[in-house]
């Protein structure tokens, strides 16, 4: 049944203890729909949501940062996580989110990424396929059209592991800039706001609980509710609902939680980054950088990705990187800054003339980023330890196990078969015969929150009737891809099977 509230004519005041009233909706006549968290999803959310049913609900967006991107320790919620950077370098707080710092690589789930036949993974690469086209127009608009995905590389071994991917374009990874003012004046946007529980009755939610830093709560009364706030904040949430909601104790709610594990297989010498008559040298097509990269499976079945590093040593390449990425720590100097002179002059040359990535020919290495298997030990908890709004902080229980230790290896000994083919000079920088080798997460968080266990496909939370969620977590792993263009399929899939909404 629809509800109706009616629109307050004076502005709410504070009651006692610091809390406020109930926010009412404002036009109180059309079914409200809440997006929290307004990162790379929520507002890849809020823009489909106004291109297909905007004049037909009410919009409210709630976003516990504000314009400037903050990192965990800004605001105040830092994780315990042990040996993980998955939460301090890995998520930001603010309008447009973690891509907007670390921009974002756009790729796909395809058959290759289920080599067991899983029937779950089956459901996923359906929904990413059916898809996969509307996302790359609503992320590249015409530039969608100019990129070739599948390259038809003949006679070559490798072509069947291609994969492309699109580094965005610096001025578009943050999605949220891009609702232009047309589009932000038709939401209701609430900032400073993290949200804190949600007020359940009957099976859903009637409102959820928002509190600002100085400790003020508010109560957010809604239809449906997007939850959106990324795959650990959501999953610390739900981990806190799950306590004092019964039909949510026998789900896996943070469980199996994973992420790629990335190591550096090979330093090659002296030779361009070909393979088997492929090069791998990033192209520039109107402003967003295309990639290859090939599709690796290990003999026991876990799935990752072999991807070449470029210009890595290279001082002044290192610090324009980080300069754009928000994300300094390489000091730089006027020497510096002299010496990479003629590096700065290829790498402009290259990009804004010949459309191509200049790489170093001296030196590229060879990075493998694989999943972790599944089921695993990983897992989030929540601690005893308040943070700065009081809430339980997260804490991130990770390891690499030996399982993916198994991976690495069989995948490094394959690829080394590929450089001896193709009689290239190589250091090996992984030996998997001696401890001490540098393998570290890449910050793409999967799992804890799985489709066909905690969600379904279309990312509702199951036994909550109005409430869905859209992160990487949602993904049971990593596979072969930076998942986060893959969870904006779910979200097509959702706006497009459960529209119009039975519930209105």
């Amino acid at each position: 049944m629809k509800k109706t509230v009616k629109k307050r004519k004076t502005p709410p005041t504070r009651g006692p203890a610091g809390a406020v009233p109930d926010l009412i909706r404002e036009s109180g006549v059309k079914p409200s729909l809440c997006i929290i968290g307004c990162g790379t999803l929520g507002s890849y959310l809020i823009r489909r949501l106004l291109d297909l049913h905007g004049d037909a609900v009410e919009i409210i967006a709630v976003e516990m940062g504000g314009r400037r991107i903050r990192n965990e320790e800004e605001m105040g919620v830092a994780a315990d996580a042990g040996n993980t950077h998955v939460a301090s370098h890995g998520r930001y707080f603010g309008l447009g989110g973690t891509s907007a710092r670390w921009g974002g690589q756009v790729l796909f789930f395809d058959e290759r990424d289920n080599p067991q036949n899983d029937p779950t993974w089956s459901e996923i690469i359906r929904i990413n396929q059916r898809h996969r086209r509307t996302v790359l127009e609503q992320l590249l608009g015409n530039t969608a059209r100019s990129i070739e995905f599948n390259p038809d590389v003949a006679h070559s071994e490798l072509s069947t592991k291609l994969k492309t991917g699109i580094w965005l374009k610096y001025s578009h990874r943050n999605l949220y800039k891009r609702l232009v003012k047309p589009l932000r004046k038709r939401i209701r946007l609430i900032t400073g706001r993290r949200i804190v529980g949600f007020q359940m009755e009957e099976g859903q939610v009637n409102a959820v609980v928002l509190k600002t830093a100085d400790g003020l709560t508010e109560t957010l009364p809604a239809d449906r509710f997007y939850l959106t706030t990324g795959a650990l904040e959501s999953c610390r949430l739900l981990l806190k609902v799950q306590s004092s909601y019964p039909p949510l104790r026998n789900m896996p709610i943070g469980k199996n939680f994973g992420d790629h594990i990335s190591t550096e297989l090979f330093v090659v010498h002296g030779a361009r980054p070909q393979l088997d008559g492929i090069d791998f040298t990033p192209r520039v097509v109107n402003g967003s950088l295309v990639t290859k990269r090939l599709v690796a499976v290990a003999g026991n079945g876990m799935v990752g990705f072999v991807h070449f590093v470029f210009n890595k040593d290279i001082r002044a390449f290192r610090f324009l990187k980080e300069m754009l990425f928000g994300k300094m720590s390489t000091k730089i100097g006027l020497r510096d800054l002299l010496q990479g002179a003629g590096f700065l002059f290829r790498f402009a040359w290259g990009m804004l003339v010949k459309k191509r990535l200049w790489v170093h020919p001296e030196q590229w290495s060879v990075q493998l980023d694989m999943e972790q298997a599944v089921p695993n030990s990983n897992s989030l908890e929540l601690t005893l330890q308040p943070d700065r709004y009081g809430e339980p902080a997260l804490k991130i229980n990770w390891e690499i196990c030996e399982e993916d230790k198994k991976a690495i290896a069989d995948v490094r000994s394959r690829v080394e078969a590929i450089l001896q083919r193709n009689k290239l000079n190589y250091t090996a920088k992984y030996d998997p015969a001696v401890p001490g080798n540098k393998v570290e997460d890449v910050y793409h968080p999967v799992g804890c929150l799985p489709v066909g266990e905690v969600l379904s496909m279309t990312g509702k939370v199951n036994a909550i009737a109005n409430l869905w969620h859209f992160s990487t977590a949602m993904l049971p792993a990593a596979r072969s891809i930076n998942p986060t263009a893959a969870v904006m399929c779910h979200i097509e899939e959702h706006l497009q099977n459960e529209w119009p909404p039975q519930d209105f």
